[in-house]
C-alpha cells in the first residue's frame, strides 16, 4: 500500500480515525515506545511552519513519569472528552483535558508530603522524590494505579494507590503502604527473612497492569548496599491483598531493577519479562545481571545472564540498563546494558548461563560509546527497527532482519545530531509500516540548568531532521530537559515531560486544540 492509497483511504473515510490511548510506560505492555495508529503526524506534516507548540500544561513538580492519556472519557467536569494525566515528583496528579488543551486541571489531588532527596542522601534526584514511575491505567476499572513515596515521622514510606479517572478520588480499598518480605540468607537478612526497606529503594520501573494485578518494581538508591530487586503485586480489584512477591537475589545481594525507568513486560499469555541489575547470580535463587521471564505469580521459569556477570556487577555494567522490550511478531525480547551492547534473546528458550564465544543469544555493540538506556522499536513488515542513542556522538537505527532474527551488520541510518549522555527520551510514531517519525528530547548537560529540546527525525532516514523546538524557541522552547522521560505522541499531539513544572504540548498549527476533536478532524497524512 502506498502513500497515496493511504491518503484516498482517510480522505474517503475507509480507514477508521480512532482515537488512541496511551495507559501506561512506553505506550503499551510490549514497551516499544511506539504508537503505530497516528495518521496526523507524518513527515509531510510535522514541518517548520506546519507543527510547532500549542499549549503547555502547568503543574508544581518534576516530572519523571510518561504523561498518559485515556481518550473519549466521560468525565463530569468536561462531559467526554480525551483526558491526560500527569504525575510528579511533588506527589500531585493532574488530570487536563487533551481535547481542548485548557491549562486549567480537570482535577488535581495531592498524595502525601514527598520525600526531600537529603533524607535518602540522593544526589541523581533533586529537590524531592514522590511519584517517580510512570502509572498505569485500566480503563475496565475506571482506575489509574500509582505509587507515591511519602515523607511519614522522617521516614520514606511506598503508598500505592488507586484513583478514579474520572475525579481523582481513592477507589478499590487504596491506598496501602508498601510492605514485602521473603525468606533468605542474603544481605541485610534477620532470622533468615529479608524485609523492603523503603530507605533503601527507588521504585522506578512503571507500574504494570495485567493478569488481574497491579505489579510494581524496585532498585537501588545509588547502589547504596544493602538492597535488592524486588517485584511486588497486588489484585488489581482490592489494593489490600498482596498476591506475591519475587526478590531476585534471596540468598545473596544486590540485583535491583531499574531498567531506566521502563515498565516491566508482559505479552498475551500474561508472562512477565523483566531486567535484574548488578548482583550475586547461582542460577537457582538468585539472578542478578540477568534477563528473566516469570509466571504470572512471578515464578522464574526462564533466563539469560551473561557468562562475565561476575564482571560485569564488580565494574557497574548494569546487564538491565536498557528494561525488555517484547517484539512478538519474531518471539524477540531486546535488551541492552551500560557496555553500548544490545541483546536480542529468544523469548521461549532464553539460554540461561551463557557461554563464552556462543553467539547465541546475540550480544551486539549497537553503539560506540557509552550505555543503552532508553529505545524504541518500530514493528515493521519487513522487519523491526530499533533505536539507539550513541554517546557523544549520532542517534542510530538498526534493522532486525526477520529470517535470522538478528541485527543486520550495519546500522539502517544516524542523525547528524549529536548527543552528550544517552538519557533521551524517545519515542516513535507511524501510520503501520508508513509515515514513522522518531520523536527525541535531549539536553546539552554542559548547562547547570538543563535545557531541552525535542526533534523530529524521519524514522526511516535519520540524516532528515524534520523539525526542532530550537528552530523558532521563542514559540517552540520545550523546558527544562527531563532524564529518560518518554513523550507521548498520539491523535496528532505530542505530550513532552519537563523539568520546568509543566508539560509542553506541540502539534499541527492552526488548531490550538486536539486535531482530533470534533470541530478539527481532518484527513492528513
Amino acid at each position: 500500500m502506498n502513500r497515496l492509497v493511504i491518503v484516498l483511504l482517510l480522505s474517503s473515510g475507509i480507514v477508521a480515525q480512532a482515537q488512541v490511548d496511551v495507559l501506561t510506560a512506553n505506550y503499551n505492555n510490549h514497551r516499544t515506545s511506539a504508537n503505530l495508529d497516528e495518521w496526523i503526524l507524518s513527515p509531510d506534516t510535522v514541518a517548520p511552519g506546519l507543527f510547532g507548540k500549542l499549549a503547555t500544561l502547568p503543574v508544581t513538580g518534576q516530572i519523571y513519569a510518561q504523561p498518559l492519556l485515556a481518550s473519549n472519557l466521560n468525565v463530569p467536569a468536561c462531559g467526554t472528552c480525551d483526558v491526560l494525566i500527569i504525575a510528579t515528583m511533588e506527589n500531585n496528579v493532574y488530570a487536563f483535558n487533551a481535547t481542548t488543551l485548557s491549562p486549567t486541571p480537570l482535577w488535581q489531588v495531592n498524595l502525601g508530603p514527598a520525600v526531600p532527596s537529603a533524607v535518602v542522601n540522593f544526589r541523581d534526584i533533586d529537590p524531592s522524590i514522590g511519584i517517580l514511575s510512570t502509572p498505569a491505567i485500566d480503563r475496565s476499572q475506571g482506575a489509574i494505579y500509582l505509587v507515591a513515596e511519602t515523607l511519614r515521622v522522617g521516614k520514606p514510606v511506598f503508598r500505592l494507590h488507586a484513583l478514579d479517572l474520572t475525579n481523582g478520588q481513592e477507589i478499590l480499598n487504596g491506598p496501602i503502604d508498601i510492605t514485602a518480605t521473603v525468606r533468605g540468607t542474603g544481605d541485610d537478612n534477620v532470622n533468615g527473612k529479608i524485609a523492603l526497606d523503603s530507605a533503601q529503594h527507588l521504585q522506578r520501573p512503571g507500574l504494570l497492569t495485567a493478569n488481574g494485578r497491579v505489579y510494581f518494581a524496585f532498585g537501588s538508591i545509588y547502589d547504596r548496599e544493602p538492597y535488592h530487586g524486588w517485584v511486588v503485586s497486588h489484585n488489581a480489584t482490592d489494593l489490600r491483598q498482596q498476591m506475591e512477591v519475587l526478590n531476585t537475589t534471596p540468598d545473596g545481594l544486590t540485583g535491583g531493577i531499574w531498567q531506566s525507568g521502563r515498565g516491566i513486560v508482559a505479552d498475551s499469555a500474561g508472562n512477565l519479562y523483566l531486567g535484574a541489575g548488578n548482583g550475586s547470580y547461582d542460577g537457582l535463587t538468585n539472578f542478578g545481571e540477568s534477563f528473566l521471564r516469570c509466571s504470572p505469580s512471578l515464578q522464574v521459569v526462564d533466563w539469560f545472564t551473561p557468562f562475565d556477570f561476575e564482571h560485569r556487577s564488580d565494574v557497574d555494567l548494569d546487564t538491565a540498563s536498557l528494561g525488555p522490550i517484547l517484539i512478538p511478531s519474531l518471539d524477540l525480547i531486546l535488551g541492552g546494558d551500560k557496555d553500548s551492547h544490545a541483546y536480542l534473546i529468544d523469548r521461549w528458550n532464553m539460554g540461561h548461563l551463557g557461554v563464552a564465544g556462543i553467539s547465541t543469544p546475540q550480544i551486539f555493540p549497537s553503539v560506540q560509546y557509552g550505555g543503552l538506556f532508553n529505545s524504541a522499536v518500530w514493528d515493521r513488515s519487513d522487519g523491526p527497527l530499533a533505536y539507539f542513542v550513541d554517546e557523544g556522538t549520532a542517534t542510530v537505527t538498526w534493522h532486525i532482519d526477520p529470517a535470522t532474527k538478528r541485527f543486520d551488520p550495519a546500522p539502517s541510518s544516524s542523525t547528524a545530531v549529536n548527543s552528550d549522555y544517552p538519557w533521551q527520551g524517545i519515542a516513535v510514531s507511524a501510520f503501520g509500516d508508513y509515515g514513522g517519525i522518531l520523536w527525541m528530547t535531549a539536553g546539552d548537560h554542559s548547562f547547570e540548568d538543563v535545557p531541552g529540546t525535542l526533534y523530529a527525525f524521519d524514522a526511516n532516514d535519520l540524516t532528515n531532521l524534520l523539525w526542532t523546538s530550537e528552530t523558532n524557541p521563542d514559540s517552540d522552547r520545550l523546558g527544562g530537559f527531563a532524564k529518560f522521560a518518554t513523550p507521548t505522541v498520539a491523535n496528532g499531539l505530542v505530550f513532552v515531560p519537563t523539568f520546568s513544572n509543566q508539560v509542553a504540548v506541540y502539534g499541527l498549527l492552526g488548531t490550538g486544540t486536539n486535531p482530533m476533536s470534533k470541530s478539527n478532524k481532518r484527513s492528513m497524512y
